[in-house]
């Protein structure tokens, strides 16, 4: 079991061989974790400013709700800030450590912070173009034929066909698969809500693997948009007014 107290003896090097690997195999076995490590390291390179009151308590919180570990309430006793301080930083190492090692992995997170759309191109030759503000995430095993990308916010995608590998995203809980297509892609980091718009080909815009009374899976075609509303519980399928003035 995977205990705070295990992951700071980690942090302080003070685990084992056999300890070390457990942790790493924790590290990678669920895509959430990943998530858990991106969250820490924005905290960690957002935390270096003086005031440290109020903020680390603050950053405290956030990362001990990750953790199922006690929330702290504001205090001004000056021994106890340090020490609150010290653990948040303790966090925020595991945070750079984690990261580091996911990157040994080859798990690849590129992310945006310009103000304008930004161009990558995927190991398979797709071309993705990134929106302000957005990221995304694949792992090795893109380089092995599953092509799986994980998205935060928008971007517009020209997948390189290969009928034989079909191209996957999963944005927050919706999923959309093609084998050859352009398309554009908004998840809102705001409402939840996922929006797919078609420029050419065929996509399949679902949000489970397993057939039941909460799935709804739908093909979209050139020209429609499909619209997942988690909070709703509803897909829902329309034109794209912008269709014509697509690229």
């Amino acid at each position: 079991m995977i205990t705070d107290a295990l992951l700071f003896r980690f942090l302080s090097q003070e685990t084992s061989d056999k300890e070390n690997r457990t942790i790493e195999n924790w590290l990678s076995s669920h895509p959430d974790h990943l998530s858990r490590i991106d969250r820490l390291k924005e905290i960690f390179e957002s935390s270096g400013r003086s005031n440290l009151s109020e903020e680390i308590i603050s950053e405290w919180n956030t990362v001990a709700s990750k953790f199922q570990a006690k929330p702290i309430a504001v205090i001004n006793h000056p021994a106890l800030l340090v020490r609150v301080a010290r653990v948040a930083a303790a966090l925020l190492i595991l945070a750079g450590s984690a990261l580091l090692w996911f990157n040994q992995a080859n798990t690849h997170i590129v992310r945006n912070k310009d103000a304008f759309a930004k161009s990558v191109f995927l190991p398979d030759g797709t071309q993705v173009d990134l929106g302000p503000g957005s990221k995304l995430v694949y792992g090795k095993e893109f380089m092995a034929g599953v092509r799986m990308i994980r998205l935060n916010g928008e971007a517009f995608f020209d997948v390189t066909s290969d009928p034989g590998h079909p191209f996957m995203v999963i944005a927050g809980s919706a999923k959309i698969k093609v084998t050859g297509t352009r398309f554009v892609v908004n998840a809102s980091l705001v409402s939840n809500e996922i929006e797919v718009s078609v420029r050419s080909g065929n996509v399949l815009f679902y949000n489970s693997d397993t057939m039941n009374k909460n799935s709804f899976r739908m093909g979209l075609v050139a020209g429609e948009k499909g619209i997942f509303y988690p909070a709703l519980n509803r897909m829902d399928k329309t034109k794209d007014p912008n269709f014509q003035s697509a690229p």
